[in-house]
């Protein structure tokens, strides 16, 4: 009776699999479910997630992605995922990845009835990436708390060389996920994966069949003398299956410092290495970053734009006249460039329409504007070479393959160094580039096409230094005077943000950002000018900025500067921590004690150490007389800190959130 018992249950779970992975036949315990079994937090879950990957053969081989997922909606912070977005490869017509038989349905409650409404046509679009990338996007109807969707599409591509990752995990939970690749004999994949989540992985052949068009030749000894009509073929092989599954996977969770959430996700890709079709020899692709580099050089959208000059070349000329150095050399060019073109916000390693019609209609992609800065630094004589990208969004290239580069930023050699730039930012300077670029390593190609890596994180600290002057008045309100200044990549980021917006703008800004300030007399210094530090001033007044009781007030000494909250909250963390650059934070405060109280207790001074000589802060304090003076100082000197460091890094920033808190007693004489 018990083993009647055990079966009847395994068979009960095996139907109500079955019944999880069919598509359409949402349940109404789906829709009721209130939150995610074992992750009580989770605003979304995937329920389950597929990819199949086949193979046809029409004239050529291409591949077939079939797609299939069904995700459940517990709260309204994972509305999310109700937009889902599909990476297509759209490099020209006849060559396009096609995206089809999309079928996506929301899934609601009406009493006991479960209603779906479908995705309608005019909530699909597309959005490009850059030259070659467009986004398909759709997007669920009336989703809600507790709403279940599902979506299922196809992918057909003639692309073989690069098969897209699947990813098993997501910054929610995922219940099951499975990706099958089904794989002829003829070809042969590597597969490459990332992430620290198990798979299992299952593997069998079968013998299968394709059908071939063709036309066959008459001949007359070794000549043709004319054709038939097409005929069909079919042929015998072997079909490789793989299938790889995970089950309750966890979600990763978006921390502070994060680098790309994406780099980190459990996830699979196949490249493609071997060929070997009927009556042809075996060809191997097997690929070095030199083999890349030189297939992208060979490109008439890469290399051959490096070698056009005439539409420069005697305005070059003339512009470096009076150059004495070569460092006056690349400025000038570079500058010259920056005020000349406008980046039209594409991405991208190769040209669109060509460096010579970029530049006469003052406008171009990420490739025509730097392959141009490159090859006008060549003809003023520097040694100039293009470097290949991956930005932070499209992620880290683990392994060689074209697709890993999405970007192009320009180098020179002088003096015995390695000088990058960016003229599509006009608050780029040398060596100080936007945060998108400064993403680990790039590939310098030289002229000989051969290529190295070349480190694009940022060596040089950003400093930011506060000077705020402080005035404590009887009722709680806070009256000063602030000035910041800021140096390179920190200086870069907010003329970016704000060096557009009018002082009117930023000031609202800045209230909204720090409540019950209020700004006047408020001043920019070098807002447009890349090469001095960026200067901001103001005077202000802060409503219920401290604490008063009795004939004693309490007050946290940064006041409004400095958050007191600990980025690093997660128990641990298998991931590096991405400062994005090195930083220096300096705090000088001078605070003036109302008259009639005296300094009853102040913090003590302290000092903490990050282990490596990875940063260090420093909290020195003193009173003299009715004169507060404080200098917190904060020394980031690393981008990247390793997941080891993790703990010592929460314990660090505890450390600096503790002390910040610490609050200052005045007392009445």
């Amino acid at each position: 009776m018990k083993t009647l018992f055990t079966l009847f249950i395994l068979l009960f779970s095996t139907v109500l699999n079955a019944q999880r992975f069919d598509f359409g036949k949402v349940s109404e315990e789906e829709i009721l479910e209130q939150e995610h079994p074992t992750d009580h937090e989770a605003p979304a879950a995937v329920l389950y997630k597929k990819s199949r990957i086949y193979f046809e053969y029409d004239n050529q081989w291409q591949y077939v992605q079939e797609v299939e997922a069904r995700v459940k909606i517990y709260k309204k912070e994972g509305f999310d995922e109700a937009t889902v977005e599909v990476p297509l490869y759209k490099p020209g017509a006849g060559s396009n990845q096609i995206f089809s038989n999309l079928r996506a349905f929301t899934y609601n409650l009406d009493g006991k009835k479960v209603v779906k409404e479908r995705v309608r046509n005019d909530a699909q679009f597309q959005e490009i990436q850059d030259d070659n990338w467009v986004s398909e996007k759709f997007t669920f109807p009336n989703v809600k708390e507790g709403s279940v969707i599902e979506y299922s599409y196809k992918v057909t591509s003639p692309y073989l060389s690069s098969l897209p990752w699947f990813y098993f995990q997501e910054d929610i939970p995922v219940n099951f996920a499975e990706y099958k690749l089904e794989t002829p004999e003829y070809l042969g994949y590597k597969s490459y994966n990332k992430g620290f989540f198990p798979l299992k992985i299952e593997e069998s052949r079968e013998q299968d069949l394709f059908t071939f068009r063709y036309v066959p030749k008459l001949t007359d000894g070794n000549t043709a003398v004319g054709s038939h009509k097409t005929q069909e073929g079919t042929l015998n092989y072997t079909l490789l299956k793989t299938i790889y599954t995970a089950e309750n996977v966890p979600k990763i969770t978006r921390e502070e410092y994060l680098n790309n959430f994406y780099n980190y996700l459990t996830a699979m890709k196949h490249e493609l290495e071997w060929t070997k079709f009927p009556n042809t020899e075996l060809k191997t692709f097997a690929k070095s970053w030199d083999d890349v580099v030189k297939n992208i050089f060979k490109s008439d959208h890469f290399g051959k734009e490096l070698e056009e000059k005439n539409y420069f070349e005697n305005e070059i000329t003339q512009l470096i006249t009076e150059a004495k150095t070569n460092k006056e050399k690349a400025a000038t060019i570079f500058e010259f460039l920056k005020s000349k073109m406008t980046w039209n916000g594409i991405y991208g390693k190769y040209t669109r329409d060509g460096v010579k019609k970029a530049y006469a209609s003052r406008t171009g992609n990420v490739a025509e504007i730097n392959l141009m800065l490159t090859a006008m630094f060549r003809n003023a004589g520097l040694y100039a070479s293009p470097v290949l990208v991956s930005t932070k969004r499209h992620g880290i290239p683990l392994f060689p393959t074209v697709d890993g580069y999405n970007y192009l930023i320009s180098s020179v050699e002088m003096d015995g160094q390695t000088f990058l730039f960016d003229a599509t930012n006009p608050y780029s300077t040398p060596n100080i580039l936007p945060e998108r670029t400064l993403n680990w390593f790039g590939r310098k190609v030289r002229k000989d096409e051969e290529s190295e890596a070349i480190n694009l994180m940022a060596t040089n600290a950003s400093r930011r230094v506060t000077n705020l002057e402080v005035k404590l008045n009887e009722g709680g309100t806070l009256e000063g005077k602030l000035r910041n200044t800021y140096t390179d990549h920190l200086a870069l980021e907010i003329r970016d943000s704000y060096a557009s917006l009018s002082d009117e703008k930023y000031i609202e800004n800045l209230e909204n950002h720090y409540s019950s300030l209020t700004v006047s007399n408020f001043g920019f210094q070098n807002k447009k000018d890349p090469y001095k530090p960026l200067v901001e001033s103001y005077d202000f007044e802060n409503a219920n900025a401290f604490d008063q009781m009795g004939d004693k007030i309490f007050f946290q000494p940064s006041f409004f500067l400095i958050s007191t909250k600990n980025p690093f909250t997660a128990e641990t963390r298998s991931y590096p921590i991405d400062f994005k650059y090195p930083t220096q934070e300096t705090y000088m405060i001078n605070i003036f004690v109302p008259e009639g109280y005296q300094v009853e207790s102040l913090p003590q001074s302290e000092i903490f150490e990050l282990p490596g000589g990875l940063g260090d802060f420093k909290y020195m304090i003193s009173n003299t007389d009715n004169n507060i003076q404080l200098r917190i100082n904060t020394s980031i000197n690393s981008t990247l800190v390793p997941a080891d460091f993790y703990e010592p890094l929460k314990a660090f920033y505890e450390a600096k959130v503790t002390k910040l808190s610490e609050k200052i007693t005045l007392s009445k004489i």
